[in-house]
């Protein structure tokens, strides 16, 4: 599939097959995302999987309650994987600084458009 073609066939989700999601493709998927580039490639970003549904509802309870409520729809997903902003690296923070911009707040959103994108190409759904 060429590349518009996977733009136009992303779409986001919010209801989801109870399946599991084979760990080879969730591993493709945060090596996309480990591909993406960043502000002097500090990588500012982690991805934290999961799987385990105690961990799954206590993530959801907590993450989307009070006026996220309306992303509860995540709590049905297989799998769910957090991004988890890290600090950038000296040089992305001064950069940042001077030009009054948070460099691993863009850097996390392209790192999750990959991820997103070869969620799409595995045929999952993402949200």
């Amino acid at each position: 599939m060429n590349f518009m073609d996977l733009v136009k066939r992303r779409q986001s989700a919010r209801s989801y097959m109870p399946d599991s999601v084979p760990r080879e493709a969730i591993e493709r998927c945060l090596e996309a995302a480990r591909l993406a580039p960043s502000a002097s490639n500090s990588q500012s970003w982690r991805f934290i999987v999961v799987e385990n549904t105690e961990l799954k509802n206590k993530l959801t309870e907590t993450a989307f309650s009070g006026i996220y409520f309306i992303s509860a729809f995540a709590k049905t997903a297989p799998v769910l994987i957090a991004a988890v902003r890290e600090p950038s690296g000296y040089l992305a923070r001064m950069g940042g600084f001077f030009r009054g911009l948070q460099y691993n707040l863009i850097d996390i959103g392209i790192a999750c458009e990959h991820l997103i994108l070869q969620a799409t190409a595995e045929g999952l759904g993402t949200c």
